[in-house]
C-alpha cells in the first residue's frame, strides 16, 4: 500500500489532538474512518505509531520519526497548493508570529512598510512568548515567525535582522547612584554590588527574563523580582522607583513616552542584547514574502534602535551633572 495524504492528515491530526474522538471532529469525519487510516498507515509503515493511553495517545519511536516526516510532506503540500493563490495579483496574506515583548514596538514600522506595497502584503499577527511561536510555526499554523535566534532547528531556517541591546531602566537617582558608584564604565555584573533596590524582570517563562539573568549572572537572587507580564508594566514599576530593569532599546523610546519618569543608561562596549530574526519553515523558503517581509522587519527594527541611539547616547555623566533635569530619554 501507499501513503497517502489523507492518512498523513488524520494522523497529524491525532497527535494535535491526542485523541481519536477530537481528531476525528478536527477533520469532519467519524472516529471509525480516522481509526481505519492510522491502522493503515501503520500496516504501511510496518509497525505502532501510537499508543493507548487512558488520557489519549502517545507516539511510539517510530511515530516520532512518522510525525516528523509528516509535518514536512504537509508543509511542502501547503507550499504547492498555495502557489497559484500567492502568484495572483491581488495581496498576500501570510500569518506571522512575534513575540509579545517586541511587537508592539515593531510591528507598526513592518506595517507601514508592507502596506506600501504594489500588490500589499497582509499579515495577521500573533502575539506570544517564542517558545509558543516556535511551536505553532512548525505546526505550520504561521508561515513565520520574528524571535530571538538561535533556534538551531533543522525543520526552520533563520535569516538574523537586527541586535537588540539592553539598556539599563530606573528613576534618575537610580541612576544616578550607579554612576557615582562605577563611573562610566558599569557592567551588568557590576549592579549586584550596588544597593539601589532589586531587578524586576518578566516572568521567568519568558524568553527575555531568561537572556537577562543570563546578562546579570552574579545579580543576587533574593534580589530579583519575577513575575511582571509585559514590559508596559514593567516600565511602569520601575518609574514608579520600585528598582530597575534591563529593557530593550526597541521599547525605550515608547515606554519613556508613557512613563515620564523612567530613564535609561547604556552599559559600555559588549552591550548584553538579543539577536532578532525571521524564521521560516525551510519548505517556505523561496517564496518572495519571505525576503520582502524580512526586509521590512530588518529596516522597522534598525529604525527603532537608531531612534533609540539618538535620544539615548552613551553619556553617564549626563545623570551626575543634573538629575534633576535628565533629559537622556525625555
Amino acid at each position: 500500500m501507499l501513503v497517502t495524504l489523507r492518512q498523513l492528515r488524520y494522523f497529524k491530526a491525532l497527535v494535535e489532538c491526542g485523541t481519536f474522538s477530537r481528531a476525528a471532529e478536527k477533520v469532519c469525519v467519524s472516529q471509525p474512518a480516522v481509526s481505519v487510516q492510522i491502522r493503515e498507515l501503520e500496516a504501511t509503515l510496518g509497525g505502532p505509531l501510537i499508543e493507548r493511553e487512558s488520557r489519549g495517545v502517545a507516539l511510539t519511536h517510530l511515530g516520532r520519526e512518522a510525525y516528523e516526516q509528516t509535518l514536512r510532506i504537509l508543509d511542502e503540500t501547503s507550499v504547492l497548493e498555495s502557489l497559484g493563490k500567492r502568484s495572483e495579483d491581488g495581496p498576500v496574506r501570510i500569518s506571522v508570529g512575534i513575540l509579545s515583548t517586541l511587537a508592539p514596538y515593531l510591528l507598526p514600522g513592518i506595517m507601514d512598510r508592507l502596506e506600501a506595497l504594489s500588490p500589499p502584503i497582509e499579515i495577521a499577527v500573533v502575539e506570544a512568548p517564542g517558545e509558543t511561536l516556535v511551536t505553532e510555526l512548525l505546526a505550520s499554523r504561521l508561515d513565520a515567525a520574528i524571535v530571538s535566534l538561535p533556534l538551531g532547528m533543522t525543520e526552520l531556517t533563520e535569516q538574523e535582522l537586527f541586535e537588540d541591546r539592553f539598556l539599563l531602566a530606573g528613576r534618575a537617582d537610580k541612576l544616578a547612584s550607579i554612576c557615582r558608584t562605577f563611573g562610566d564604565k558599569v557592567a551588568p555584573a557590576d549592579l549586584a554590588r550596588a544597593d539601589v533596590g532589586p531587578l524586576l524582570t518578566l516572568g521567568q517563562d519568558d524568553c527575555l527574563a531568561a537572556q537577562v539573568m543570563g546578562a546579570c549572572l552574579t545579580w543576587r537572587v533574593r534580589k530579583v523580582r519575577r513575575g511582571a507580564g509585559s514590559l508596559a508594566t514593567l516600565s511602569r514599576l520601575v518609574a514608579r522607583g520600585a528598582g530597575l530593569a534591563l529593557l530593550p532599546e526597541t521599547a525605550a523610546v515608547c515606554e519613556s513616552s508613557a512613563s515620564p519618569d523612567l530613564r535609561f543608561l547604556r552599559f559600555p562596549a559588549s552591550e548584553p542584547s538579543r539577536r532578532i530574526g525571521l524564521a521560516c519553515r525551510t519548505a517556505l523558503q523561496g517564496q518572495r514574502w519571505v525576503g520582502i517581509l524580512a526586509d521590512a522587519a530588518k529596516e522597522a527594527g534598525e529604525a527603532l534602535v537608531a531612534e533609540t541611539a539618538a535620544a539615548i547616547p552613551a553619556a553617564p555623566k549626563r545623570l551626575l551633572e543634573a538629575t534633576d533635569s535628565l533629559d537622556i530619554a525625555a
